[in-house]
């Protein structure tokens, strides 16, 4: 049986000194304790490290790094770090539940063979947790998991856990192919043959707020990037038998047309839409069976035959 102290948490941090201090109160105020908390420090402002030695006498362990290492950076650090069975990778600007770390312990201790646990996504309302949560779970194969997230459901790569002997042996994450949208292949990686357990409660709360790098669109995702994202679903989703391709064939031209609309800004003074698809054409991510998928199937009529193809298996835990 998994127990706190077999649990590592990193919190990812640079120059949010406040936010900072808000994410370690989130951890600290868990209703499980003597897991260990670690502020990885990567070329740390002032206040970041006048933070870290506020909260040293509270147990808090401070890493630090000469250089930024951006988020996927920090994450390879983590997989060198990583020194207890259950690993989880937070970020200094997000708020977890009392009991999240309580929720990953259950479903590692319940759940046998999964390699990593995460939560549902919830929206940021800078409001407390108020409701107790609930420990229903989806759990998910690696086609599964890629489907999951291809069709929108919500999910949080932050504060996302992993066993550790796993997470140290998977591939480092693909800034070069991917960019800033390489957390969801390397997390699919990680899953490999094992499974994933998503906890349906938004047990984490993503922060909104400026300068955050993933509403900078400037910095990407480019449209090549974000096809490359497409074509990584494309692959795991096959892997998973008729269904889950039919799933992917049904929802192609959706994902590449909300992609461009909401997270390839960068290009939009470069490219028009239509240069976008026959980009995805070449590329192999759409063609004329996805694009009319995309014509057919709107709203609730693409929803709801989703459901169908996706019928994810769902736990309750003790």
């Amino acid at each position: 049986m998994y127990q706190a102290q077999d649990i590592e948490v990193f919190i990812f941090a640079h120059d949010r000194a406040a936010f900072l201090r808000e994410a370690l109160d989130c951890y600290l105020a868990q209703t499980v304790t003597g897991f260990r908390l670690v502020v990885l420090a990567n070329a740390p402002a002032a206040d970041v490290l006048q933070v870290t030695q506020e909260y040293a006498a509270r147990g808090v362990e401070t890493i630090c790094e000469p250089a930024p290492l951006n988020v996927h950076g920090c994450v390879r650090r983590c997989q060198e770090l990583a020194s207890r069975a259950i690993t989880v990778l937070a970020h200094d600007d997000d708020w977890v539940h009392p009991a999240y770390v309580e929720n990953l312990l259950k479903c590692y201790n319940q759940i046998p063979g999964i390699y990593l646990a995460l939560s549902a996504m919830g929206e940021w309302d800078e409001k407390p947790f108020s409701a107790p949560g609930h420990s229903r779970v989806f759990l998910l194969n690696q086609s599964e998991l890629s489907a999951y997230i291809f069709i929108g459901e919500p999910f949080a790569f932050s504060s996302s856990s992993y066993k550790t002997e796993i997470l140290k042996h998977a591939p480092a994450p693909d800034f070069a192919r991917y960019g800033k949208v390489n957390d969801v292949p390397f997390m699919l990686g990680v899953c490999g043959g094992g499974r994933a357990a998503v906890l349906a409660f938004p047990f984490v709360k993503g922060r909104t707020h400026g300068g955050q790098d993933s509403r900078t669109f400037s910095t990407g995702p480019t449209a090549k990037q974000w096809i490359e994202l497409d074509l990584c679903h494309q692959e795991m989703m096959r892997r998973g038998g008729t269904k889950m391709t039919l799933a992917y064939i049904c929802n192609a031209f959706h994902r590449l047309k909300t992609g461009w609309r909401d997270w390839c800004k960068c290009e939009h003074g470069k490219m028009t839409f239509a240069q976008y698809l026959k980009l995805a054409r070449q590329m192999g991510a759409l063609d004329a069976k996805r694009r009319l998928c995309g014509f057919l199937l709107r709203g609730g009529v693409r929803k709801a035959l989703l459901d169908v193809l996706c019928p994810f298996q769902k736990l309750q835990l003790k």
